[in-house]
């Protein structure tokens, strides 16, 4: 396959600028908010001033505070804020000082206490120079307190936002508090009766309740509520028909969004009506009012985009699943060391008695001239069937006329002969017992250990994948089943980048095509995805879309026959739908007809295995039993398998007896060598890896044995090679191959080269 020219998805081009913001830009955001934080109705003095300051650069800080003295003169107050015009330059001048002399920007508990520490200094030194009260110093420390606080939660409300991280258990504080403190600010604009603050809260409230059902539209009712009440007292009789509001139109969002609108002012007019009118209900409808048709006319999409990364952190459920399963996994080790131990204090027992004494005890005892043969007992057995029981060990069979010649005249010399024999007989079926059990207990454990790996595997989902959406995985469970699936089920869930998986399960047949499906899926999650993998076992189908990844890999193939007119090598090149490709080449004993059933077994099964979601582990430890236990007859194959990741370019290999593998990177070719034995040949196979860091243009070859060590320098001159495809360098690496080998056809064997190349889009 080679790479077909793509171009950078337009999603995946805005997910990569949005937070690169340009600097006149932060400037002038900085100058706003410096401006709207002056603004603040929340008493005599602005902390969230000296906040911002806090939390801003050294221009942005600038900014900000010439922001907050334009609004101090447009206001004529500046003897009421004379400690935020000391206590902003001193900030930013400290958080200057600080980042230049340690190289790195403050924590937010650092940026908390400089902005609560400067607050409270300033506003000390300003009441020094004033009229000094203890109760104006009371009123300076608690300013400066919410100083702190503010600044602490916006400072990590946005780290989170420049790491793309979204609503979660972690993050929701931050969020809430930086929400409500930035309603408060937008209070300070009024034009009227129209209230900046209040739109702007009531807004997010209807958004919030369409994206999130009845708990997205509480919580943001609630919180835009308790903003309102901040400001003003008069607003506080209005905080439980904002609460209702929202709570109604969350409940009325799976109807569309017109008619959650509708119901979201009706139900603020009914509220009203009933709470008598409040003296604030005239202000509020025409504010809700206004934001419900902003929330009605913006596109749907632009809605959803900047709550797309709020997905929701996995239910108390789902973790204790996730935790029954590795607690599962701990048992099953426990149990498989414990049986091993019991099974190897048992292989340790020895004979109590040897078959000499054992017939000794069964003939010369009931013998009646046992007294007078030999010295006594230990004599007789060391001197007259000790012999007897070597010629037997050596031969398998003892007669009577082997027996030593102090029996010749013993009355029982042929029953001691057949009892030798027969003892030697049963002797021989308990080791052959024994080592069928001693196979049946290495296979067991063999099982044990594959179980243990799927249980690890599952495990671990929650932690590869730690959001999910529980609104979009609706969404598109209903779009599912307007496609005429039966039983559909689906989950939308990230990864800890932010990037958006759906897993999709359903029965029967879908009535469309699936870039149809995924770009309806597209629409719905606000992301492109690529198109799905499709993996169907009995009447069940699996769905699995990823986003566009960061690469492409171009692959290249080549193959000729050895000897056999059937090759014994099979590989194959899959993906999984989670962003990962896997190639696999498995070299099956021998050539022909045999060793193809073994190797393409092997490639088959596990390319079904891992794309069920199973993981590479158990997929090696199934395949190893299965070839053991295929036939009598020796079989093994080796597995040569790398998982590849197109979004940050990390590959993993395991080999198990297979040949080298070539990868160039950073400009230089290394090889990794097999480590393992091939499946097939021990009941217990060892599984190690080996990671390997990739990036644009490096370079992974494959091959088998049949290609002679005399080609790898030319192997190593090809993948450093200019301009030269991978199909190009899979088929000159054959050639090459072929040439060395041209004189005897008679131990050519089967060979086989696949050749990944990574490209970034």
């Amino acid at each position: 396959m080679k790479l077909k020219e793509k171009t950078r998805p337009k999603t995946a081009e805005r997910n990569d600028h949005k937070r690169d913001i340009p600097a006149f830009a932060k400037i002038l955001l900085s100058a706003l908010f410096g401006f709207l934080a002056a603004g603040t109705p929340l008493g005599n003095g602005a902390p969230l001033c000296t906040a911002i300051a806090a939390i801003s650069p050294l221009f942005g800080g600038t900014a900000a505070f010439a922001g907050a003295i334009a609004n101090v003169f447009i206001a004529e107050k500046f003897s009421s804020y004379i400690t935020e015009i000391i206590s902003m330059p001193a900030v930013i001048f400290a958080r200057a000082s600080v980042t230049m002399i340690f190289g790195r920007n403050l924590s937010p508990k650092g940026t908390s206490a400089l902005a609560g520490f400067g607050y409270i200094s300033c506003g000390i030194i300003a009441a020094f120079f004033g009229e000094m009260s203890p109760a104006l110093i009371i009123a300076i420390a608690f300013r400066g307190i919410i100083c702190a606080a503010a600044a602490y939660f916006a400072s990590r409300a946005l780290s989170f936002i420049q790491n793309g991280t979204g609503i979660t258990a972690e993050t929701a504080l931050s969020y809430a508090v930086t929400y409500a403190l930035s309603i408060c600010m937008l209070c300070g604009i009024s034009f009227g009766t129209i209230n900046a603050g209040r739109v702007a809260g009531l807004l997010i409230t209807a958004v919030f309740a369409y994206r999130y059902g009845i708990s997205g539209g509480g919580t943001a009712g609630a919180l835009s509520a308790f903003s309102f009440g901040t400001v003003s007292s008069i607003m506080s009789s209005t905080s439980a028909i904002t609460v209702c509001s929202g709570l109604a139109a969350g409940l009325a969002a799976k109807k569309g969004k017109l008619f959650s609108a509708a119901v979201f002012v009706s139900t603020a007019l009914a509220c009203s009506l009933v709470y008598g009118m409040p003296s604030d209900t005239l202000k509020l409808i025409p504010d809700m009012t206004i934001a419900a048709a902003i929330f009605c006319i913006v596109p749907e999409s632009f809605l959803r985009k900047p709550f797309s990364a709020g997905l929701q952190a996995p239910s108390s459920a789902v973790k204790q699943y996730g935790n029954r399963l590795r607690f599962a996994a701990s048992a099953v080790s426990d149990v498989k060391t414990s049986f091993a131990k019991a099974a190897d204090v048992f292989d340790r027992r020895e004979r109590e008695n040897d078959i000499a004494t054992e017939v000794c005890g069964k003939v010369c005892s009931l013998c009646r001239s046992s007294t007078f043969c030999g010295e006594n007992e230990k004599h007789r057995i060391n001197t007259y069937l000790l012999p007897a029981e070597e010629i037997l060990k050596k031969k398998g069979y003892i007669t009577e006329n082997e027996l030593h010649k102090g029996l010749e005249r013993c009355s029982q010399k042929n029953m001691i002969a057949e009892t030798f024999n027969e003892l030697h007989r049963l002797d021989l079926l308990e080791k052959r017992s024994g080592n069928i059990t001693g196979c049946m207990r290495e296979i067991t454990l063999e099982q044990l250990s594959g179980t243990e790996d799927m249980l690890n595997y599952f495990s671990k989902g929650s932690e590869q994948f730690p959001c999910c959406d529980e609104r979009l995985s609706e969404y598109v469970r209903e779009a599912l089943a307007d496609y005429g699936v039966n039983a559909p089920s689906a989950s939308v869930f990230s990864d800890k980048e932010g990037r958006i998986y759906i897993e999709c399960f359903y029965e029967g047949l879908l009535n469309a095509k699936l870039d149809t499906v995924a770009e309806s899926f597209g629409k719905i999650c606000d992301r492109e995805f690529s198109r799905p993998e499709v993996i169907s076992f009995n009447r069940t189908t699996r769905l699995c879309f990823c986003e566009q990844t960061v690469y492409e890999a171009e692959t290249g193939r080549a193959a000729v026959n050895g000897r056999e007119a059937t090759s014994g090598d099979s590989d194959v090149f899959f993906r999984d739908g989670f962003g990962n490709i896997y190639l696999l080449i498995s070299d099956g004993m021998g050539s022909g007809v045999r060793a193809a059933v073994e190797s393409c077994m092997a490639v088959s099964l596990m390319m079904r295995i891992i794309r069920a979601g199973l993981g590479i582990n158990a997929a090696v430890r199934l395949i190893n039993l299965l070839l053991l236990t295929k036939s009598a007859d020796e079989s093994f194959a080796t597995v040569d398998l790398m998982k590849l990741n197109l979004f940050s370019g990390k590959a993993e290999i395991i080999k198990l007896g297979a040949a080298q593998t070539f990868i160039k990177s950073n400009g230089t070719v290394k090889t990794v060598e097999s480590w393992s034995t091939p499946v097939g040949i021990v009941s217990s196979v060892e599984i190690s890896r080996r990671n390997i860091q990739l990036s644009d243009g490096d370079e992974i070859v494959m091959i088998t044995d049949g290609i002679n060590e005399d080609c790898f320098p030319k192997v190593r001159e090809l993948m450093l090679s200019i301009g030269v495809t991978a199909q190009d360098c899979a088929e000159r690496i054959i050639g090459f191959a072929e040439n060395y080998n041209s004189g005897d056809c008679s131990h050519k064997d089967d060979k086989t080269v696949c050749v990944v190349k990574l490209h970034k889009i």
